[in-house]
């Protein structure tokens, strides 16, 4: 394929033009894009919904001359700025000059050994003319502030480990704007945000897309949020475009059954001239550093950005550890699918003890800063607890307190069982938020599966190939993805098989951070009924990290609410979530795109 370049494009050319693009298995089989046909003009935003796994970051992926391994290009052109992609010419004048593309997963686009100001200025020298080093710092300082970061020494001095889930973000979008590309494809770039800093991406999107009347594409599981920001929006099906059109933002319409990742705060739309308004609902200045109409401060992270400070005495004597272990060979049983039966002719197996998980006075560190002060709170047995909160204020480094993996300062976790002493540590596993971090890239979907059912999840008189596929079952997948790896995989499959990957240790406790964040709607909430079922069948108590304040209403019983590294408000999910006290509960929710979930009666 080859093609000129057009160097100055007219409003009605197409920055990107897709025709007949089919994509499939290098050695056969269904293809997993067929017949792709997407015209994007100058200054025009579209948006692409559909499941997780229905073809949409192969799509977006196309648009860059990228097909992920294991799959091949079958038939079809596609041309950008006039260029052809798929040709390494073109795509080494295309890649982070006239097209950028920003990751679901913020982290896999940054050096996790490398500071975020040298980070940004490499991707200015590569992607501009700047040569000298006082120009490539003032670019590095205007890309920072254009994504409402500070762009003092210190921030920039910062590795990625030491940014918030938010922060994280923005550096990612400020590494794909360093070209001053002309079409941005974004990938679900409101995944894992908070309310509020979703809110503030849809300003701070509509600012961005303003400069030099630039075109996106952006991917969503959110069909409310793109139609606040999107001119158009196709629907993928298992690889096929089978609609498009106009976007709708219906006020009474709530994305993902009652979803609250969104940002709108109603049917606004984009104006004629191609922006977006600044207008929404409050806090949709925080990405600034501003007040919010409620009156707290910017959701976890200060005007300057910085992790919250503060400390306590640090390393006492009785401070209480949480190993890092996995349930032993011995542990009761994980049970069976949510009907609880078992298989013909296999013996019933008992449900496990109830755990009750305990957290007392708690310091932990990310990096320098402390981020977890003096936290306590308990987690009720056999109940689902959700832990909410800006992104920034802890809840990650928490729930890897929970499950051993990350060593406090001070105070500490126990795990206990009604009736028994207790006893620190417990068998808990965290299903993490990066599922591409947490799988071996090199290894197969049925290799990491295997792993721990012939090991700590090893379950007499039971073949692990059949409760590898079993398992599959559980979270929705077919056995075909077996023989797969993490990177032939979507975002969402990878999210799942973590899932699955976790449930083959039979835990009785089980931390998820995020496991939603990268899923359809309809995906998600089967995943989270999973959960449910398992809970009550096993017996299972189960902690949910989670951003999305209508997931915690329709599956949590208690709901605890984290700002700087302290529980801020706590309770039954009906009251919290229904009378909020804190004016960090009340924004969160007055950020949330259309809540109109029914309060559980608890």
């Amino acid at each position: 394929m080859t093609g000129g370049a057009h160097e100055v494009l007219s409003v009605t050319d197409p920055v990107a033009e897709v025709a007949g693009l089919t994509l499939g298995p290098a050695g056969g089989g269904p293809p997993v894009l067929e017949d792709a046909r997407l015209r994007v003009r100058r200054g025009q935003v579209v948006g692409v919904v559909g499941r997780s796994g229905s073809g949409k970051s192969s799509l977006a992926y196309g648009l860059l001359g990228h097909v992920r391994p294991g799959l091949e290009a079958r038939a079809g052109t596609v041309r950008v700025a006039g260029l052809d992609p798929f040709d390494r010419a073109g795509a080494r004048r295309l890649r982070g000059r006239v097209v950028s593309y920003l990751s679901q997963d913020p982290a896999s686009s940054l050096n996790p050994a490398l500071r975020i100001g040298a980070q940004l200025a490499e991707a200015v020298r590569l992607r501009t003319s700047a040569g000298r080093g006082d120009d490539v710092r003032a670019r590095v300082g205007e890309l920072l502030l254009s994504v409402r970061l500070p762009a003092d020494r210190a921030f920039r001095r910062r590795l990625p480990g030491e940014l918030s889930g938010g922060q994280a973000q923005r550096v990612a979008l400020a590494l794909a704007l360093a070209g001053s590309p002309r079409l941005l494809v974004l990938d679900e770039p409101t995944s894992g945000l908070d309310t509020v800093l979703a809110a503030g991406m849809r300003t701070l999107l509509g600012e961005i897309l303003a400069v030099g009347n630039r075109s996106a594409l952006l991917i969503s599981h959110d069909p409310g949020w793109l139609g606040s920001v999107t001119d158009d929006v196709i629907r993928l099906e298992a690889g096929r475009i089978v609609g498009g059109g106009p976007p709708t933002a219906s006020p009474t319409a709530v994305p993902r059954g009652g979803g609250a990742r969104g940002a709108s705060g109603g049917a606004v739309g984009r104006s004629a001239a191609g922006g977006l308004p600044v207008g929404g609902p409050p806090g949709l200045g925080l990405l600034a550093g501003e007040s919010s109409a409620a009156g707290c401060a910017p959701a976890g992270e200060s005007p300057a950005g910085d992790a919250p400070t503060g400390g306590s005495p640090a390393g006492e004597a009785h401070a209480r550890e949480v190993p890092a272990r996995e349930p032993s060979a011995g542990s009761p049983s994980m049970g069976e699918p949510p009907t609880g039966k078992p298989p013909a002719g296999e013996p019933s197996i008992g449900k496990p003890p109830v755990a009750e998980l305990a957290v007392r006075g708690l310091d932990a560190r990310y990096g320098r800063e402390l981020v977890l002060r003096g936290l306590s709170l308990t987690v009720p047995a056999g109940r689902c607890t959700a832990v909410v909160g800006p992104s920034g204020s802890g809840k990650t480094t928490l729930a890897r307190c929970l499950a051993g993996l990350h060593r406090p300062v001070r105070g500490g976790v126990e795990w206990r069982e009604p009736g028994a002493p207790h006893v620190g540590g417990a068998p808990v596993q965290l299903v993490a938020q990066d599922a591409r971090g947490a799988l071996n890239p090199r290894e197969s979907v049925r290799t990491s599966l295997l792993r721990p059912l012939t090991g700590v999840g090893r379950r007499p008189g039971r073949d692990p190939a059949r409760e590898a596929v079993r398992l599959l079952g559980l979270v929705g997948l077919d056995p075909d993805v077996l023989p797969r790896r993490p990177g032939e995989l979507s975002g969402g499959q990878r999210q799942r098989v973590a899932l699955a990957r976790t449930l083959a240790a039979r835990p009785r406790v089980l931390v998820c951070d995020e496991i939603t964040s990268a899923l359809d709607g309809e995906t998600a909430d089967a995943v989270l009924a999973l959960l449910d079922s398992l809970r009550r069948e096993l017996g299972l108590t189960v902690v949910m990290v989670t951003h999305d304040l209508a997931a915690a209403a329709r599956h949590a019983e208690h709901v605890v609410v984290l700002d700087a590294g302290r529980v801020v408000e706590s309770g039954p999910a009906g009251r919290v979530l229904a009378a909020p006290e804190h004016p960090v509960t009340r924004e969160l929710l007055a950020c949330a795109h259309h809540f109109a979930v029914p309060m559980p009666e608890r």
